[in-house]
């Protein structure tokens, strides 16, 4: 009798405690030991583990370069990466989603050009009939999700990168990086400002942390993240302030009062950037002198008339920083556990190379303790390095499409570009919970069996909640309309083959996955709360001038339009061909190289014993047979086993 593949999968989800042991290479006595691996010590499995690290993973092939290099020079390789040529990574290609020259802005900062021009984000803002100013809020609801749809574009191309590039080091430090200085979309609503800062990010991400900082300081998207671009003489705002002492250099209580905050607030006033309503407007960092106080300033034991430079000169020039640095570089690449004396240790090398990244990063990945027991297999990847180094694995050279990133990410909990908030992901052990390894699970099973005749694209379904716009107000006679995947638009359907549509979503794909399609941005909130809605500025009349319904759903039947279509693919993976280089022969010899292949944990001898008896049970033979048209089906739904485990769940 066959082996149930569902009970194994049973028995796997069944250990939501993700096992964090040591992985069989790593030294017990190695612990806190900051002196650098030797040639003798560097073999196969440490250089798959600093791939894992200071990358996404790899194939064994990858992974046997590096391990035929001396450790240095592998480290040196991943580091010194801007020596690596990355000409031929694709650009991001926007949609053009700003046809008619102005970029979003709210409703009621456009109001008043209503009234003065006739027109609201480049276009007439009034027509005859009924809902006369009804253009205005369509574009602008337009403008709202063709942004989220975009940037939700630009996501994916970062995730394609991080998938191809020779430079895996750099697009692991930039997402570390995003994470600090965590900005979000759902606030900036500019995918412009924040591709600037993931490359502001990108081009420092190796470099001197105090020009980095100084960097994000004056960043276009952080000025709008985190306020500062309100924060003048007499009105200063501390917000940026405030996260600078508390999230990016120094940590909450070390060194700082609130007094500080409020002069550092101070120093900072007049970093700004003009207002960008326009494609014709450049977004750029001013220091305008007129909003900023030149007073005298008491910070952190200094007195003086000090800018925004000063300021950050003085921060960097406390003992905090570099022990906050150099902890979260630490615990996001090597182990949560760092003893005082090792971070001690680490902060005066940050110190004595006067900020400068690499010598600290070099020293990390040669040390003895980032291969001990305790750091090796022990990390649970957060959900795009989880998703990134799977496809890395699998040796995929282009980022599959079905699933869909973002739809996953989102299930998993970390979408690019939406940090939940300044602090940004928590991560750990909160990447992982039961749902979320089933989840994980359920990913793995729609990349390696996908059905692509019953796909529906989320990036061009109305989200749920809106869906029901053209139903809910038949006053206003909305048009309902369906993406044509052949005409790549959006297409006028009758409100029957509407209903049925929608009846196949509340059962079919969308639905069954259990996730929505994206963080919508909390300016969108502007939405009725049921029933006919009237605006501020219908108010004004016993006429309703314009409605938020219609502005909704047109504005999302038009941002479909203007946003590109993400082609959609589902992965090429063969598993035979992975197989057939490795040279197994039976079902033991395939489970090895593909645990071996994939895991960074040793499955447990019971469990993996399970799984290479599915194998043979599905095969009906504990000797493999390349000719057997059965076992491509069966090699996947084996390492979708092997991938669903818990152990796969670190590196």
């Amino acid at each position: 009798m066959k082996t149930n593949r569902a009970v194994i999968l049973a028995c796997i989800v069944s250990s939501v405690t993700v096992v964090l042991h040591a992985a069989g290479n790593a030294a017990a006595d190695w612990i806190n030991d900051l002196s650098p691996i030797t040639a003798k010590d560097w073999n196969y499995d440490r250089a798959a583990h600093l791939l894992e690290r200071a990358g996404f993973g790899g194939t064994p092939d990858e992974v046997a370069k590096l391990a035929a290099m001396t450790p240095e020079a592998v480290v040196n390789f991943l580091v010194d990466y801007e020596k690596v040529d990355d000409r031929l990574l694709p650009a991001f290609q926007p949609s053009g989603i700003y046809p008619n020259g102005c970029k979003l802005a709210p409703l009621g900062e456009v109001v008043k050009d209503v009234f003065a021009t006739g027109k609201a984000y480049g276009i007439p803002a009034a027509r005859e009939g009924d809902l006369p100013f009804q253009p205005t809020v369509n574009e602008f609801y337009t403008l709202l999700f063709s942004e989220h749809a975009e940037m939700l574009r630009a996501s994916q191309w970062w995730a394609n990168r991080m998938l191809i590039t020779p430079r895996p080091f750099q697009e692991k430090l930039t997402l570390f990086w995003h994470g600090h200085f965590a900005t979000s979309q759902e606030k900036v609503t500019n995918y412009e400002l924040m591709l600037g800062q993931n490359e502001t990010l990108r081009r420092h991400a190796n470099g001197n942390f105090r020009d980095l900082l100084r960097a994000m300081a004056q960043d276009p998207a952080m000025l709008v993240w985190l306020d500062n671009r309100e924060n003048v003489k007499g009105k200063p705002n501390e917000n940026f302030a405030r996260e600078v002492m508390e999230l990016f250099c120094m940590g909450e209580g070390q060194g700082y009062s609130e007094a500080d905050v409020r002069e550092l607030a101070r120093a900072f006033t007049g970093w700004t950037l003009r207002p960008i309503k326009t494609t014709k407007d450049e977004a750029r960092f001013i220091a305008d002198p007129k909003l900023h106080d030149e007073g005298a300033k008491s910070f952190l034991g200094e007195s003086g008339k000090f800018s925004g430079d000063e300021a950050i000169e003085i921060i960097l020039k406390q003992p905090a920083p570099p022990r906050f640095i150099t902890r979260k570089i630490y615990r996001a690449f090597v182990r949560d556990d760092l003893s005082p004396e090792l971070n001690n240790q680490l902060a005066r090398l940050l110190v004595k190379s006067n900020y400068e990244l690499k010598p600290l990063l070099k020293t990390i990945f040669l040390s003895r303790d980032f291969y001990s027991a305790p750091s090796v297999g022990t990390q649970i990847k957060a959900p795009v390095d989880y998703l990134v180094s799977t496809w890395r694995k699998l040796g995929l050279r282009a980022i599959p499409t079905m699933p869909d990133f973002n739809e996953a990410a989102g299930a998993l909990g970390q979408v690019p570009f939406y940090p939940p908030n300044v602090a940004g992901w928590p991560g750990g052990r909160s990447w992982i919970n039961p749902a979320t390894l089933l989840t994980r699970g359920n990913y793995l099973h729609g990349l390696f069996f996908p059905k692509p005749d019953t796909f529906v694209a989320p990036d061009k379904v109305v989200l749920e909640g809106y869906r029901n716009i053209p139903e809910m107000f038949p006053k206003y006679a909305i048009q309902p309309q369906l993406w044509n995947a052949k005409t790549q638009r959006m297409e006028p359907v009758s409100m029957k083959d509407y209903r049925a549509f929608l009846a196949r979503l509340d059962s079919g794909p969308l639905r069954a996955k259990g996730v929505d399609t994206g963080p919508m941005p909390a300016s969108g909130s502007m939405m009725m709360a049921g029933g006919e809605s009237k605006s501020q500025m219908s108010q004004l009349s016993d006429s309703e001038w314009f409605n938020l319904a219609v502005g909704v759903y047109d504005g999302f039947v038009e941002a479909f339009n203007r946003v590109k279509p993400v082609p959609r693919a589902p992965a090429e993976i063969d598993f035979v061909a992975m197989l057939q280089t490795s040279h197994a022969t039976n079902a033991d010899e395939a489970v090895d190289y593909f645990c071996r292949r994939f895991l960074s944990v040793e499955l447990p001898p019971d469990r993996r014993a399970a799984i290479t008896d599915f194998l043979k049970a599905e095969l009906n033979s504990a000797q493999l047979d390349f000719n057997n048209p059965q076992l491509p089906e069966v090699l996947r739904r084996t390492v979708h086993l092997i991938l669903s485990a818990p152990e796969y769940q670190v590196g």
